[in-house]
């Protein structure tokens, strides 16, 4: 079978750190393709000579339509894989108007939890020509049905992976690594990693850290840019927390990231899956997590990692002290932590995928 992947850009994201993994395990294999819709600012490099893009950075472009058409005809193409709300937009039009017997997969990321009408409708009406609907965990799938009237047996619930020859227990000179942050050895070092927009609750968290202030070697590093930095920044001014709180901004190695801190926090207000908890696992990171579908289904509480109630800044703070003042609770989690994140291998993600794709394709043509 030939594959094309479509996706809209391969800028930093959770679709994005999918496509790199599937295509950088198999660079040998001629018969997937990836085509990204346009160029972004941040580009994920994808080590595979079959990775295409369009030249321009716009968003809407008819170009790339024809470019696919083009790609689609010369490769011979049998499954179109869709990921992101424009890719699945162009792999239908594709469908409608050229290859009426190509099997079509749209590969649900996360989109449909921002209830956006006009989204669900599209669904609700392109579902004639798809083929299946991929779900990356059983939240997604449960929106897919409740909010786009998607049928139960026309989803496959493909849990994301994390990359467990890349993220791993790090060898760094954590002590050194430290001191150029200016952080001291014996500081209890918490991380954030994520866009700086509400949803993703960088601001409960940094109320939580207010909360902890009088623990003066509680700190906190924030990665990652965003809308919201720099309202970001100004709280932590006005709460007094500029020696708590350091903001770094991208950081190309999250590997770096995760040596340095003592546990890491996802305080998201909805998340579809936790992509950043399962590489948290991996690399010996306990993890303090809000307690909302898709999240919980990676970190469990009280065995992998801890779940407060989303947006509830005091309880956060518990949970923080919590891990704080138990360096035994820190190394069980640490090693259950170790242990789930096994159950999320690429080799594993990579056979299940195979799987879907031949009975897919058994399925249609019969």
């Amino acid at each position: 079978m030939k594959i094309l992947h479509i996706i809209d850009h391969l800028g930093m994201g959770g679709a994005q750190t999918i496509i790199k993994g599937i295509f950088e395990k198999k660079t040998n294999n001629k018969n997937i393709f990836c085509y990204s819709l346009r160029n972004n600012e941040i580009r994920v490099e994808v080590d595979h000579p079959n990775v295409y893009s369009h030249a321009g950075s716009s968003k809407f472009n008819i170009t790339s339509l024809f470019e696919l058409r083009t790609l689609v005809k010369e490769h011979n193409i049998d499954i179109l894989h869709c990921h992101l709300q424009k890719s699945m937009f162009f792999g239908y039009l594709l469908k409608l108007f050229f290859f009426k017997n190509i099997i079509l997969i749209f590969h649900e990321h996360g989109s449909i939890f921002q209830n956006r009408w006009w989204y669900r409708q599209f669904i609700k009406r392109t579902r004639g020509k798809v083929d299946l609907y991929i779900a990356i965990s059983k939240a997604t799938e449960k929106q897919l049905i409740e909010n786009a009237g998607v049928k139960e047996d026309e989803i496959k619930v493909l849990l994301n992976f994390v990359d467990l020859d890349y993220f791993s227990p790090q060898k760094t000179n954590r002590q050194e690594e430290r001191r150029k942050l200016g952080l001291n050895d014996n500081d209890f070092v918490l991380g954030f990693a994520g866009r700086h927009i509400e949803r993703k609750g960088c601001q409960d968290l940094i109320f939580a850290v207010g909360e902890l202030k009088h623990f003066e070697n509680i700190k906190l590093l924030i990665t990652g840019n965003g809308p919201e930095k720099e309202k970001n920044m100004k709280l932590a001014h006005k709460l007094g927390l500029e020696r708590n709180i350091l903001f770094l901004g991208y950081i190309p190695d999250i590997r770096w990231f995760y040596s340095i801190i003592d546990c890491f926090v996802i305080p998201s207000h909805w998340e579809p899956f936790g992509i950043v908890a399962l590489e948290a696992h991996a690399t010996g990171v306990p993890v303090i997590s809000s307690n909302v579908e898709g999240l919980n289904e990676v970190v469990l509480d009280a065995k992998t990692g801890f779940l407060f109630e989303p947006k509830n800044q005091k309880e956060l703070a518990k949970k923080i002290e919590l891990l704080y003042h138990n360096e035994d609770l820190r190394r069980e989690i640490i090693e259950n932590g170790l242990k789930s994140a096994g159950n999320y291998s690429l080799e594993k993600y990579l056979m299940t995928l195979e799987s879907i794709y031949c009975s897919l394709k058994e399925q249609v043509h019969k």
